[in-house]
């Protein structure tokens, strides 16, 4: 579906209320120095936008996504497109990010006019829909930054689907959990359980990668509690949110 705006459009975020687990992704706060302005180009910003891409840790894995998904049974195919993520399954195989094309495209973006700015009277204003366009996940009614989740709900969530390292960033086997057989004999607990760790999974890997490697931020689990409306959160805000955070620190 298109969504027609305005060409001066810019989304509204609202605030988002404390967690006990760190800062929200879903609301992007300003820039250092006076908000989202973009360097000038000079004879050696090619050059210093290369170095700046070298020091980028990216994380983010579609081959890993599609490796994944390509071997889920029918039935599993089905319960990810009843969650609402069925864009997930058409991610193609790429194999290798251009991480300097990522850093310079993220140079560009200014986070308050929300739009990306290659050169005076040359803007293209981007919105959270765009990202369920682009990658086919929920963008529903509720923001995921208005969930939290207790330490005690944390510990209960990830032993739900298995993952038993004492650091509650970890998804080290996280795999493990998603290969395992369901069918439409398996309980509605077994279900539920598939359902945490495919977004766990694909958050960690392809949505919102942190940058250590078998990591995932805390700032989600909140949504994960619900496991019959995943679909009903606005996962598109999330990931845009995050989107403009590495924007603002290029």
């Amino acid at each position: 579906m298109v969504v027609e705006r305005d060409e001066k459009w810019v989304p509204q975020f609202p605030s988002n209320p404390s967690r006990r687990f760190g800062p929200s992704s879903s609301t992007p706060t300003g820039r250092n120095g006076g908000g989202g302005s973009v360097t000038p180009s000079s004879p050696n910003s090619s050059y210093d936008e290369a170095v700046s891409a070298l020091c980028i840790t990216n994380r983010c894995s579609p081959k890993s996504v599609f490796s994944l998904v390509s071997n889920l049974s029918k039935f599993k195919k089905q319960i990810v497109r009843d969650m609402g993520f069925g864009g997930i399954l058409e991610i193609p195989c790429i194999s290798k990010l251009n991480l300097k094309l990522s850093a310079w495209l993220l140079s560009k973006l200014d986070s308050e006019e929300s739009c990306l700015i290659f050169g005076p009277g040359r803007r293209i204003y981007v919105h959270e829909d765009d990202v369920g366009i682009v990658l086919g996940i929920p963008n529903g009614d509720i923001d995921v930054s208005t969930t939290s989740v207790t330490k005690e709900q944390l510990e209960l969530l990830r032993f739900s689907i298995g993952l038993a390292s004492t650091d509650p960033r970890s998804i080290k086997g996280i795999e493990y959990v998603l290969e395992k057989h369901l069918d439409d004999q398996s309980s509605s607990q077994q279900i539920d359980g598939f359902k945490v760790a495919f977004v766990v999974f694909i958050i960690g890997h392809l949505l919102a990668p942190c940058v250590k490697h078998d990591q995932v931020h805390l700032d989600f689990w909140g949504a994960l509690k619900n496991h019959a409306a995943l679909e009903r959160y606005n996962w598109c805000r999330y990931v845009y949110g995050h989107v403009l955070e590495a924007a603002q620190k290029v």
